[in-house]
């Protein structure tokens, strides 16, 4: 175009010098923007009219916003027309699919029909046979990634040295280094007075937050509050017996069978499994153990699943018991029964001369997450009230121990096969009495030692009522005491 024009103003400028009509000029003008405009090719490039293509570019923008208007409107339709012509080829393909199978169905003979069956059937079962391996892994407790190492049960032998010197730290006088008091005095133990008689130990605190507690006899108690656990607290106890034995202390707390009898909140406890890797014997086992607590009417009972660990070591003189909460599939939840997630514990017990020689020092530091918001002040009382109870009871059943592993003895012993001779006339009948007497009796005398235990001040509970949660579905049966809700919220140290 630029060329055009330039050619266009030399002749109007040569027509104009001449003398000539500009009319003329305007003529051969047009005659040469035609020329121009057709097939005038100039250094083999064709020069076509800019005015044709923005014409042309003008209506195909045009067409193309009306494509795309016609599109967003009729785009519902255009799904629903994709969706019935996918539907209709699948159809198609399915119905074909059914007529060439039974097609060849009638024209195989019955032995090709068979053959083809049991190879259809035997590619299944492989297929089969793989998934159910798959699940298989899937619901076996893995024991190799949640088994409680050696490292760690060897990081707490030193757990009597560390209460020790946190006793050393909290509760004796660096003056006079005679004992601080706590909360009560104690018979039989000299406390300092470098500080007034009202001084009480309970401001003292270590490095780690232990914080002196609850102070009874033969046992000391520590607290600190736990992180992001919503102001809950772990225990740490110190306790001192001198008339129980080391080994009648640890079967007290992993025989099953004889925590059901002097506990009464165990409603269920069993193992459920154990380590396959790990040979039990009298010094060490590891099992999967699931625990149901009775709690009080006014809440739901709480059911525990965890791992425990325990190891008698003979060189250090020590026993080790290590538990904490795990997940296993034998063990699914239970519709009304709250399932603690959070907890763990380690007991350390050492004697003051042998296993079976009476006398025992034992560290006890645990924590649990009940699932339950109660006051800090109802809390502090059930834990002065129902952990040294507990410890109490716990103190009592070791001392039982031989007097129930006798009599188990003597029932195993009498219920063995007898044949009477020709002059002896013995039923059946009589030594399964016989045996279920002596259970009984047995049952009654733990219990009654149980209940010379349990002789503390009992208060009432009515006040906290408005503030916890009533479960319906709790049997009525049950009895709500006092006394069961000052055991049932701090006796999960679970060491069964």
């Amino acid at each position: 175009m630029f060329a055009l024009r330039q050619i266009c103003g030399n002749l109007l400028k040569k027509h104009q010098v001449e003398g000539k009509p500009t009319m003329y000029v305007v003529q051969c003008s047009g005659l040469l923007s035609k020329q121009f405009g057709t097939n005038y090719v100039r250094n083999g490039t064709r020069l076509a009219s800019s005015f044709g293509q923005r014409e042309k570019c003008e209506k195909f923008r045009e067409y193309r916003k009306k494509v795309a208007l016609w599109l967003k409107l009729q785009s519902g339709q255009i799904a629903k027309a994709c969706a019935r012509q996918f539907e209709f080829i699948a159809t198609q393909r399915i119905r074909r699919s059914l007529q060439i199978f039974y097609f060849y169905t009638r024209i195989w003979d019955e032995v090709v029909l068979k053959e083809f069956i049991k190879m259809w059937r035997n590619h299944t079962l492989r297929n089969t046979k793989h998934f159910l391996m798959s699940s298989i892994g899937i619901t076996m407790y893995n024991w190799d990634h949640e088994r409680i190492g050696d490292d760690e049960l060897n990081s707490y032998k030193q757990e009597i040295e560390g209460i020790n010197r946190l006793k050393d730290s909290t509760v004796i006088c660096d003056k006079c280094h005679q004992r601080i008091m706590i909360d009560t005095r104690q018979p039989g133990i000299n406390y300092c007075t470098c500080y007034g008689d009202k001084f009480s130990a309970t401001s003292n605190q270590d490095i780690d937050g232990w914080i002196p507690y609850i102070e009874r006899q033969d046992m000391l108690i520590w607290r600190r509050e736990e992180p992001d656990s919503g102001g809950l607290f772990s225990y740490k106890v110190y306790g001192t017996f001198s008339d129980v034995t080391a080994e009648d202390f640890l079967q007290t707390q992993i025989d099953i069978d004889y925590r059901k009898k002097w506990d009464p909140t165990a409603r269920d406890l069993q193992i459920i499994d154990t380590d396959p890797k790990v040979e039990k014997s009298v010094d060490s086992g590891t099992d999967i153990i699931y625990w149901e607590t009775i709690w009080p009417r006014l809440f739901a009972n709480r059911d525990y699943v965890y791992q425990r660990r325990w190891l008698v070591d003979k060189e250090k003189r020590l026993i080790i018991i290590i538990s904490r909460v795990t997940k296993h599939p034998n063990a699914p939840t239970k519709p009304g029964i709250y399932r603690v997630t959070t907890y763990w514990s380690y007991m350390v017990i050492r004697p003051y001369t042998e296993f079976h020689q009476q006398g025992i020092e034992f560290g006890l530091t645990y924590f649990d997450d009940p699932g339950v918001n109660i006051p800090s002040a109802v809390t502090s009382w059930v834990a002065m009230t129902g952990l040294p109870d507990f410890l109490i009871r716990m103190r009592k059943a070791s001392k039982n121990y031989q007097s129930y592993k006798l009599m188990r003895e003597n029932v195993n012993a009498s219920s063995t096969t007898y044949i009477p001779s020709n002059d002896e006339n013995i039923s059946e009948d009589k030594v399964e009495n016989g045996n279920a007497e002596m259970d009984k009796q047995s049952e009654t005398e733990i219990k009654k030692d149980t209940e010379e235990s349990n002789q503390i001040e009992t208060t009432t509970f009515s006040e906290t009522k408005e503030n916890d949660v009533i479960d319906e579905d709790r049997d009525n049966t049950e009895n709500s005491t006092d006394e069961e809700f000052n055991t049932t919220l701090y006796e999960r140290n679970g060491n069964a």
